[in-house]
């Protein structure tokens, strides 16, 4: 940057020392000339002053004597005396805003205005501030009226943002001043005699005008400011002619300084130039200039290869590292054309990058074929990898042991290790994304795949379908687990990697990212079309997928259920996407499996509600919600209470009772069962021996429903011994209820849990028995002591013909088995003497009572006889 003529020499000591003496010589004029301009302007000030206080005196006494007199003819016009005897008169509308007061005189007044002159009168002694009272009296055919003045009216021309008007007279008792106040002894006075002879019968007034004779309201700038700028003005003028004169000797030394400045600031293109004829000055330009265009080479040189460093450890892409080079090399003076070849293995051929007049990196396909060696067509090999080969092309060959060979020679190096570093993190980035049972991707190689469809990257490039619609769907395999659980890993392996292969089959590069977070969940991302055409893919691919897996020697069925969410109809970001399309997954699983399903904002609503519940669910014991009711179950013979079964409630402050398909599954979910079970144990035992000690309750034996998840509980067992010892439960007094789906999925567990509990006196009851999987091998390894028929064949029975029969064949099947046989849902007599006929042993149902409380279970034994449950 060049300096003007004044920091030139403000920057030269010599310059300042200059500069100083000129600015002596000239502050003296400059001092006086200020001091005379300031004399003569106070004089013009104080003579302007004295003429615009007389010329506004004078105003305001003819404004006064012009408002008395039109007073006076509103008087003659306005004030002609009407009826008889003196008075005060009616104000005509034009004298109200003149006078206050308009009144006829009596006769012995009308001397009061003498030749038949109109006569001005003060009357009240005039208080210091207060306006004094002024009275025209007017003679009118032979009578006389007077009028007292407003004090607006009079006044009101008197008033003055700049002077002190003061009146004082014979007639005023005291000096009436309007204005603003002037204490200043300076000040400009004026008197001015106002005559009221020629048209009133009055003596003189006198009007006194004091001014205050500020400048700053006769100039646009003050006094102190004129003498600045005129001693800026000669300042200046000084600072102009001394810079011509220095300006010659303090130049070479100036460019020399800004020189060496610019080589501190790490700018080396800077060169000295210094006309004239030659001097030392020159010479020692010459020289500067030599030493910083060998210098800046360097340290740009140093800079790039810092850079490229830099851009190595950063993991940044190769092409990062080629573009910095490239940019360096096509720097002045080089003027040849440089570019980088890379061939990646399997390409016709290889491609140049090179540097776009704009800067840019550009790519371009080339037919050349290079030799790895230095030869006609100047290629320098680089580097090979096992992915591709690199060479340096130059326009011409660099001078042997010369600079521009040992800087080419650093850049390869920096290059073959940017290739080497790039294709290493690309095989850490395949681990690290890549699932390694299936080669799809990954969570994280998921995650990043949709955050690039959702958003194009920062650096302005744009992947294929970036901020397009596409769908998200997860997939999760229906009975895999059942597989993998009775064929071992290596056959579920198998089963993952064929869904792996049908995937990439069904979809192949119209998928936008296939992957497998886990387990057996599967994800894929599809564009979607206006036309909806995505949705037939996506189902083509469920039915692939549902295609029997031969694992020899065995033929595997398989199910898929599936959810999809759309972007941007169902989210804008990764998390949104994938968390609705898991809720829709999980949806169809609930809805029966093997289906596809679209997410919903009904599906959100419904699964922020659970969490709700949820988190509720863990507060209602402490804040006693829970209660335990209890169904009676009779003898099918004797149709007499035998047993009674717990079941839980739960009062919601808000949503009242909460089914509890709803919170059990809650509570399994979040592991509060474990905590939830034990206290209903703990209750329903606690009531059971309030019973059993009371001889009128025909109740002796009690069942509850045991969760899959307490049963897998290691710690179960021995709280359950606990709570028997604690309230003296005999064996066969307690039944615990496990669902048939719960003990299939692990039956050898299952065995050895349910004995465990039965070693301990409990007995053991297959509920919901036949709508679940009703393995017939399993029943005979399973130790339990009671069937219990579902209640949704006793409801068929008279509708459904299978039903009957196939409650027949359950009983037929327990009795073979030495098992005792219950029936639930029993609501009419005609049901009850039906399964008594089949040889059920225990009826339960509306027909003999409804869960109740303990409360209502005691009024209803207490009203009624036991035979009177009999239909």
């Amino acid at each position: 940057m060049r300096l003007s003529a004044a920091q030139a020499i403000l920057h030269s000591r010599v310059g300042r020392q200059l500069l100083a003496t000129f600015f002596v010589l000239v502050a003296v004029p400059v001092g006086a000339m200020s001091l005379l301009a300031y004399q003569l302007t106070q004089y013009v000030v104080q003579q302007s002053a004295a003429q615009l206080s007389g010329e506004l005196a004078k105003a305001v006494g003819i404004n006064l004597i012009d408002r008395l007199r039109a007073a006076e003819s509103l008087l003659h016009v306005h004030g002609l005396p009407q009826g008889d005897g003196p008075g005060p008169m009616a104000l005509d509308p034009g004298l109200e805003a003149v006078f206050a007061r308009v009144d006829r005189l009596a006769p012995a007044e009308a001397a009061l205005a003498p030749g038949g002159r109109s006569a001005l009168r003060v009357t009240g002694a005039a208080q210091p501030g207060a306006a004094p009272v002024v009275e025209l009296i007017v003679p009118v055919q032979g009578a006389a009226v007077r009028g007292r003045f407003t004090a607006d009216y009079l006044w009101e021309n008197a008033q003055s943002g700049t002077h002190r008007l003061c009146f004082s007279g014979p007639q005023l008792p005291a000096p009436f001043c309007l204005g603003v106040e002037v204490q200043d002894a300076q000040a400009v006075r004026t008197q001015r005699e106002i005559f009221f002879t020629p048209y009133f019968d009055a003596p003189a007034w006198t009007l006194t005008t004091t001014l205050q004779p500020d400048v700053r309201r006769y100039l646009p700038i003050g006094v102190a400011a004129l003498v600045g700028n005129v001693a800026g003005i000669a300042f200046l003028l000084a600072l102009v002619s001394s810079s011509v004169v220095l300006r010659r000797l303090t130049r070479p030394l100036d460019a020399l300084t800004s020189g060496t400045r610019a080589v501190l600031r790490g700018d080396f293109t800077c060169q000295v130039q210094i006309g004239g004829q030659r001097s030392e000055f020159t010479d020692l330009a010459d020289s500067f200039n030599a030493m910083t265009e060998e210098v800046g080479r360097d340290l740009a040189l140093f800079r790039v290869l810092a850079q490229m460093d830099q851009a190595i450890i950063g993991q940044r892409p190769f092409a990062e590292v080629v573009q910095l080079m490239l940019a360096h090399l096509h720097r002045p003076p080089a003027q040849d054309p440089v570019g980088v070849l890379q061939w990646p293995a399997g390409a016709p051929g290889p491609h140049l990058l090179s540097l776009a007049a704009n800067g840019t990196l550009q790519q371009r396909e080339t037919s050349a074929d290079p030799t790895g060696e230095a030869g006609p067509g100047h290629d320098l090999p680089v580097a090979e990898t096992g992915t591709q080969r690199v060479w340096l092309r130059l326009a011409q060959l660099p001078a042997p042991q010369g600079r521009a060979e040992r800087e080419l020679g650093a850049f390869r190096q920096r290059l073959a290790v940017a290739l080497h570093a790039e294709q290493h993190e690309q095989q850490l980035r395949e681990r690290a994304t890549q699932d390694s049972l299936t080669g799809l991707l990954n969570r994280f190689g998921l995650v990043e795949a949709i955050d690039q469809l959702v958003q194009p990257p920062p650096d302005g490039g744009s992947p294929r379908a970036a901020g397009q619609p596409f769908a998200v769907v997860c997939m999760d395999l229906d009975g895999f687990k059942e597989i993998n659980d009775a064929y071992g890993h290596y056959v579920g392996d198998c089963v993952l990697r064929e869904v792996a292969s049908r995937l990439r089959a069904g979809m192949g590069a119209r998928a936008l990212a296939m992957a497998r977070p886990g387990g057996d969940e599967f994800v894929f991302v599809l564009p979607a079309d206006a036309q909806g055409a995505f949705r037939a893919e996506i189902e083509a691919v469920a039915q692939a997928v549902r295609v029997p897996y031969s694992v020899p020697p065995r033929v595997l069925p398989l199910g898929a259920s599936l959810g999809m969410a759309l972007f941007p109809v169902h989210g804008v970001s990764r998390d949104e996407l994938l968390r609705h399309a898991d809720l829709a997954m999980y949806t169809a699983k609930g809805a029966g499996r093997n289906a596809l399903v679209e997410f919903e904002p009904a599906l959100a609503a419904r699964q922020a509600e659970r969490l709700v519940l949820r988190h509720d669910l863990r507060q209602a014991l402490a804040a006693q919600q829970m209660f335990v009711v209890y169904q009676p179950r009779v003898g099918s013979h004797s149709r007499q209470v035998a047993s009674v079964e717990a079941l839980l409630r739960w009062r919601h402050p808000d949503h009242g009772l909460v089914p509890p398909d709803t919170f059990i599954a809650l509570a399994e979910e979040s592991g509060f069962i474990l905590e939830l079970g034990l206290w209903v144990l703990r209750q329903a035992l606690q009531q059971f021996a309030l019973w059993r000690a009371d001889p009128a309750v025909p109740v002796r034996h009690l069942s509850v429903n045991l969760s899959p998840v307490q049963l897998a509980d290691p710690g179960f067992p021995a709280a359950l011994h606990a709570l028997v010892q604690e309230f003296g439960i005999r064996p066969g007094e307690l039944e615990l209820e496990v669902t048939e789906g719960a003990l299939i999925q692990d039956v050898d567990a299952a065995v050895t849990r349910l004995a465990a509990l039965r070693a301990r006196g409990v007995a053991i009851a297959l509920d919901d028995f036949g709508v679940g999987y009703s393995a017939m091998r399993y029943l005979n390894r399973l130790p339990f002591d009671t069937l219990k028929i579902d209640k949704s064949f006793v409801f068929a029975f008279g509708v459904e013909r299978p039903a009957l029969a196939i409650a027949t064949a359950i009983v037929a099947l327990a009795k073979a088995l030495d098992k005792r046989v219950v029936a639930e849902g029993v609501e009419t007599p005609e049901q009850a003497d039906l399964l008594q006929g089949l040889g059920v042993n225990e009826l339960q149902g509306y027909l003999y009572g409804k869960p109740q409380t303990p409360a209502e279970l005691a009024r209803s034994w207490a009203g009624s006889a036991p035979a009177a449950l009999k239909p």
